[in-house]
C-alpha cells in the first residue's frame, strides 16, 4: 500500500459524503486497512499514509459513535 492507494480512499469517502452512514464505514475500513499495512509492514511510507488517512476527518458528513 501506498500514499496514492490512500488517497484512492479518502477520495472514496469524500465522494461518498451524502451519505452520512456509507461515508462513515468507508472511513472507518480506511482506517483499518492503512493501520493493517503499516502495522505488517507493507506501506511504502507509513508517517505520509497515516498523514493522509487522518486528513479523511475534514470530510464534513454526520459521525456517530455509540
Amino acid at each position: 500500500m501506498n500514499v496514492k492507494d490512500v488517497q484512492g480512499l479518502v477520495d472514496e469517502v469524500a465522494r461518498n459524503k451524502a451519505d452520512d452512514e456509507h461515508a462513515h464505514g468507508l472511513e472507518d475500513e480506511m482506517y483499518r486497512s492503512v493501520l493493517a499495512a503499516i502495522a505488517d509492514g507493507a506501506a511504502e511510507d507509513p508517517a505520509g499514509m497515516a498523514r493522509l488517512a487522518l486528513s479523511a476527518g475534514d470530510i464534513e458528513f454526520a459521525r456517530w459513535r455509540a
